[in-house]
Protein backbone atom coordinates (compact mmCIF):
# COMPACT_ATOMS: atom_id res chain seq x y z
CA UNK A 1 0.00 0.00 0.00
CA UNK A 2 2.87 2.36 0.78
CA UNK A 3 4.11 1.90 -2.78
CA UNK A 4 0.77 3.08 -4.14
CA UNK A 5 0.88 6.23 -1.99
CA UNK A 6 4.44 6.79 -3.13
CA UNK A 7 3.21 7.09 -6.69
CA UNK A 8 1.13 10.12 -5.72
CA UNK A 9 3.40 11.56 -3.07
CA UNK A 10 4.12 14.77 -4.96
CA UNK A 11 1.71 17.67 -4.80
CA UNK A 12 1.72 17.86 -8.60
CA UNK A 13 0.42 14.30 -8.93
CA UNK A 14 -2.31 14.84 -6.33
CA UNK A 15 -3.36 18.02 -8.07
CA UNK A 16 -3.51 16.34 -11.46
CA UNK A 17 -5.60 13.42 -10.24
CA UNK A 18 -8.48 15.84 -9.73
CA UNK A 19 -7.92 17.90 -12.86
CA UNK A 20 -10.94 17.47 -15.15
CA UNK A 21 -8.90 18.79 -18.07
CA UNK A 22 -6.68 15.73 -17.76
CA UNK A 23 -9.47 13.37 -16.80
CA UNK A 24 -12.69 13.83 -18.71
CA UNK A 25 -13.31 17.47 -19.53
CA UNK A 26 -16.71 17.18 -21.20
CA UNK A 27 -18.18 14.85 -18.61
CA UNK A 28 -17.15 16.90 -15.61
CA UNK A 29 -18.09 20.22 -17.12
CA UNK A 30 -21.43 19.29 -18.63
CA UNK A 31 -22.88 16.69 -16.33
CA UNK A 32 -21.16 16.74 -12.97
CA UNK A 33 -20.53 20.34 -11.98
CA UNK A 34 -24.00 21.88 -12.21
CA UNK A 35 -26.10 18.86 -11.29
CA UNK A 36 -24.14 17.98 -8.19
CA UNK A 37 -23.78 21.51 -6.91
CA UNK A 38 -27.50 22.17 -7.41
CA UNK A 39 -28.40 18.89 -5.69
CA UNK A 40 -26.44 19.81 -2.59
CA UNK A 41 -27.82 23.35 -2.62
CA UNK A 42 -31.33 21.90 -2.67
CA UNK A 43 -30.38 19.71 0.25
CA UNK A 44 -29.17 22.76 2.16
CA UNK A 45 -32.50 24.49 1.55
CA UNK A 46 -34.54 21.48 2.67
CA UNK A 47 -32.46 21.43 5.87
CA UNK A 48 -34.01 18.65 7.91
CA UNK A 49 -34.35 16.30 4.97
CA UNK A 50 -38.10 16.02 5.52
CA UNK A 51 -38.65 16.41 1.77
CA UNK A 52 -36.13 13.76 0.89
CA UNK A 53 -38.79 11.34 -0.34
CA UNK A 54 -39.71 13.76 -3.12
CA UNK A 55 -36.23 13.47 -4.60
CA UNK A 56 -36.32 9.68 -4.85
CA UNK A 57 -35.19 8.75 -8.39
CA UNK A 58 -37.41 6.66 -10.60
CA UNK A 59 -36.33 3.10 -11.26
CA UNK A 60 -35.86 3.99 -14.94
CA UNK A 61 -33.64 6.98 -14.18
CA UNK A 62 -31.43 4.91 -11.90
CA UNK A 63 -31.00 2.00 -14.30
CA UNK A 64 -30.35 4.31 -17.27
CA UNK A 65 -27.22 5.49 -15.50
CA UNK A 66 -25.85 1.99 -14.95
CA UNK A 67 -23.01 0.70 -17.13
CA UNK A 68 -21.59 -2.67 -18.09
CA UNK A 69 -17.88 -2.90 -17.35
CA UNK A 70 -15.50 -3.29 -20.28
CA UNK A 71 -11.91 -4.47 -19.87
CA UNK A 72 -10.84 -2.13 -22.67
CA UNK A 73 -12.20 0.95 -20.92
CA UNK A 74 -10.75 -0.19 -17.60
CA UNK A 75 -7.31 -0.49 -19.22
CA UNK A 76 -7.66 3.02 -20.64
CA UNK A 77 -8.49 4.43 -17.20
CA UNK A 78 -5.51 2.63 -15.67
CA UNK A 79 -3.25 3.97 -18.41
CA UNK A 80 -4.45 7.52 -17.73
CA UNK A 81 -3.97 7.28 -13.97
CA UNK A 82 -0.61 5.57 -14.40
CA UNK A 83 0.52 8.41 -16.66
CA UNK A 84 -0.52 10.98 -14.06
CA UNK A 85 1.22 9.05 -11.28
CA UNK A 86 4.40 8.92 -13.39
CA UNK A 87 4.16 12.63 -14.26
CA UNK A 88 4.00 11.78 -17.95
CA UNK A 89 7.00 9.43 -18.02
CA UNK A 90 5.82 6.70 -20.42
CA UNK A 91 8.22 4.06 -19.11
CA UNK A 92 7.23 4.59 -15.48
CA UNK A 93 3.55 4.98 -16.41
CA UNK A 94 3.22 1.36 -17.50
CA UNK A 95 4.72 0.11 -14.24
CA UNK A 96 2.53 2.49 -12.21
CA UNK A 97 -0.62 1.32 -14.00
CA UNK A 98 0.29 -2.32 -13.34
CA UNK A 99 0.93 -1.61 -9.66
CA UNK A 100 -2.48 0.04 -9.36
CA UNK A 101 -4.13 -2.84 -11.23
CA UNK A 102 -2.58 -5.44 -8.92
CA UNK A 103 -3.83 -3.55 -5.85
CA UNK A 104 -7.39 -4.23 -7.09
CA UNK A 105 -8.76 -0.93 -5.83
CA UNK A 106 -12.07 -1.43 -7.64
CA UNK A 107 -12.86 -4.41 -5.41
CA UNK A 108 -11.87 -2.40 -2.34
CA UNK A 109 -14.05 0.51 -3.45
CA UNK A 110 -16.95 -1.88 -3.95
CA UNK A 111 -16.48 -3.29 -0.44
CA UNK A 112 -16.70 0.24 1.01
CA UNK A 113 -19.95 0.88 -0.90
CA UNK A 114 -21.61 -2.44 -0.08
CA UNK A 115 -22.80 -1.63 3.49
CA UNK A 116 -24.65 1.40 2.13
CA UNK A 117 -26.30 -0.47 -0.74
CA UNK A 118 -24.46 1.53 -3.40
CA UNK A 119 -23.77 0.12 -6.85
CA UNK A 120 -20.32 0.82 -8.27
CA UNK A 121 -21.74 0.31 -11.77
CA UNK A 122 -24.10 3.26 -11.39
CA UNK A 123 -22.89 6.83 -12.08
CA UNK A 124 -24.93 8.69 -9.40
CA UNK A 125 -24.04 6.12 -6.74
CA UNK A 126 -20.35 6.43 -7.58
CA UNK A 127 -20.50 10.21 -7.58
CA UNK A 128 -22.33 10.26 -4.24
CA UNK A 129 -19.64 8.00 -2.79
CA UNK A 130 -16.94 10.25 -4.24
CA UNK A 131 -18.41 13.29 -2.46
CA UNK A 132 -18.94 11.44 0.82
CA UNK A 133 -15.52 9.77 0.93
CA UNK A 134 -13.80 13.01 -0.05
CA UNK A 135 -15.61 14.86 2.74
CA UNK A 136 -14.58 12.14 5.19
CA UNK A 137 -10.96 12.38 4.03
CA UNK A 138 -10.78 16.18 4.28
CA UNK A 139 -12.66 16.45 7.58
CA UNK A 140 -11.24 13.43 9.38
CA UNK A 141 -14.78 12.55 10.51
CA UNK A 142 -16.73 9.37 9.85
CA UNK A 143 -19.81 9.23 7.63
CA UNK A 144 -20.92 5.74 8.68
CA UNK A 145 -23.04 6.89 11.62
CA UNK A 146 -25.25 9.01 9.39
CA UNK A 147 -27.18 6.51 7.29
CA UNK A 148 -30.15 8.86 6.89
CA UNK A 149 -27.89 11.64 5.62
CA UNK A 150 -26.14 9.27 3.21
CA UNK A 151 -29.45 8.17 1.72
CA UNK A 152 -30.69 11.76 1.51
CA UNK A 153 -27.62 12.92 -0.45
CA UNK A 154 -27.85 9.83 -2.63
CA UNK A 155 -31.48 10.60 -3.52
CA UNK A 156 -30.66 14.22 -4.28
CA UNK A 157 -27.84 13.32 -6.66
CA UNK A 158 -29.87 10.57 -8.34
CA UNK A 159 -32.67 13.04 -8.90
CA UNK A 160 -30.36 15.69 -10.34
CA UNK A 161 -28.41 13.34 -12.59
CA UNK A 162 -31.48 11.38 -13.66
CA UNK A 163 -32.93 14.51 -15.23
CA UNK A 164 -29.69 15.79 -16.77
CA UNK A 165 -29.85 15.69 -20.58
CA UNK A 166 -26.06 15.78 -21.02
CA UNK A 167 -25.50 12.78 -18.80
CA UNK A 168 -28.33 10.90 -20.50
CA UNK A 169 -26.37 11.06 -23.77
CA UNK A 170 -23.31 9.31 -22.37
CA UNK A 171 -22.40 6.01 -23.96
CA UNK A 172 -21.81 2.92 -21.82
CA UNK A 173 -18.04 3.45 -22.16
CA UNK A 174 -18.27 7.09 -21.10
CA UNK A 175 -20.27 6.18 -18.00
CA UNK A 176 -17.71 3.54 -17.09
CA UNK A 177 -14.81 5.90 -17.67
CA UNK A 178 -16.14 8.72 -15.54
CA UNK A 179 -17.25 6.33 -12.78
CA UNK A 180 -13.95 4.50 -12.57
CA UNK A 181 -11.96 7.73 -12.52
CA UNK A 182 -14.10 8.97 -9.62
CA UNK A 183 -13.79 5.59 -7.88
CA UNK A 184 -10.00 5.68 -8.05
CA UNK A 185 -9.91 9.26 -6.83
CA UNK A 186 -12.13 8.42 -3.85
CA UNK A 187 -10.14 5.34 -2.84
CA UNK A 188 -6.77 7.08 -3.23
CA UNK A 189 -7.97 10.00 -1.12
CA UNK A 190 -9.35 7.67 1.55
CA UNK A 191 -6.28 5.48 1.89
CA UNK A 192 -3.77 8.33 1.65
CA UNK A 193 -5.35 10.13 4.60
CA UNK A 194 -5.67 6.92 6.59
CA UNK A 195 -1.99 6.08 6.03
CA UNK A 196 -0.72 9.54 6.94
CA UNK A 197 -2.94 9.69 10.01
CA UNK A 198 -1.70 6.28 11.14
CA UNK A 199 1.92 7.39 10.69
CA UNK A 200 1.34 10.66 12.51
CA UNK A 201 2.53 12.59 9.45
CA UNK A 202 0.53 15.74 10.15
CA UNK A 203 2.35 17.94 7.64
CA UNK A 204 1.70 15.54 4.74
CA UNK A 205 -1.87 14.95 5.93
CA UNK A 206 -2.59 18.68 5.90
CA UNK A 207 -1.14 19.03 2.40
CA UNK A 208 -3.04 15.98 1.13
CA UNK A 209 -6.33 17.26 2.52
CA UNK A 210 -5.77 20.60 0.81
CA UNK A 211 -5.06 18.84 -2.49
CA UNK A 212 -8.21 16.72 -2.09
CA UNK A 213 -10.20 19.89 -1.39
CA UNK A 214 -8.89 21.49 -4.58
CA UNK A 215 -9.54 18.33 -6.61
CA UNK A 216 -13.18 18.18 -5.50
CA UNK A 217 -13.63 21.87 -6.32
CA UNK A 218 -12.30 21.23 -9.83
CA UNK A 219 -14.61 18.27 -10.33
CA UNK A 220 -17.82 19.56 -8.75
CA UNK A 221 -17.44 23.20 -7.80
CA UNK A 222 -17.97 22.26 -4.15
CA UNK A 223 -15.60 23.36 -1.40
CA UNK A 224 -16.09 20.56 1.11
CA UNK A 225 -14.45 22.51 3.92
CA UNK A 226 -17.51 24.79 3.92
CA UNK A 227 -19.87 21.88 4.63
CA UNK A 228 -20.62 19.53 7.47
CA UNK A 229 -22.30 16.15 7.17
CA UNK A 230 -24.89 14.53 9.41
CA UNK A 231 -28.32 12.93 9.13
CA UNK A 232 -29.58 16.10 7.44
CA UNK A 233 -27.15 15.43 4.60
CA UNK A 234 -24.32 17.66 3.39
CA UNK A 235 -25.14 21.12 4.73
CA UNK A 236 -23.41 24.46 4.85
CA UNK A 237 -21.64 25.27 8.10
Amino acid sequence: MALIFGLFAGNKAWGQIGNPGLMYQGAFNNAMFLTTKSAIERGMKSGSGENSGKSRPSRTASSDLNFVSSAKVHDQVLELIGTIAANGNKIKAKSAAETIRNANFMAQFESILRPFGFNRYNVPDVFTAFILLSWQATSGKEIGNYRQGIELLRKQIHSAMGSNSNLAKFSNDQKQEISEILSYMAIFFTYACQEQLKNGDTASLTATRQNIRQAVIRVSGIDLTKYTFNNNGLIEK
